[in-house]
């Protein structure tokens, strides 16, 4: 019972492992699109609202000027860079391919041991239904 308990939790861990991938990918894509923070409101007031570029509630030009509008978004850009930066190098330190291997090979082992107890049980109902002369 408890290699296939193994399995159980080696599997668990996978598919936790996976999301919580998934959920760091997710983080990266926002910290990478923070330049964005000003034209996504600036297209949905035109776009979709059809205001015009004079009455955006969300304006860094009117805001900032032009080269001041430039200098933000370039000083976002460079900020998502280095938050996206510092977050890929900790999202990359996970566990050597030493690990995922010797993991695998745990899996593999519990596999063998579950067929192996499986087979035993068959041996062991096949003998008692043969009748002994």
């Amino acid at each position: 019972m408890s290699s296939a308990k193994k399995a159980v939790d080696s599997t668990v861990k996978r598919i936790l492992l996976h999301m919580a991938e998934i959920v760091m990918s997710v983080i990266l894509l926002v910290i990478i699109c923070l330049p964005l923070v000003f034209v996504i409101p600036m297209w949905f007031q035109q776009i979709i609202l059809g205001a015009s570029p004079e009455a955006l509630a969300v304006n860094p030009v009117a805001w900032f000027g032009a080269y001041g509008a430039f200098a933000v978004t370039v000083g976002l850009a460079v900020l998502s860079l280095i938050i996206g930066y510092g977050y890929i190098r900790s999202i990359s330190s996970k566990p050597s391919s030493e690990e995922e291997v010797s993991e695998a090979e745990a899996v593999e082992e519990a596999v063998e041991a579950i067929e192996e107890e499986v087979e035993a049980e068959v041996d062991e109902s096949a003998s008692e239904e043969t009748p002994e002369e």
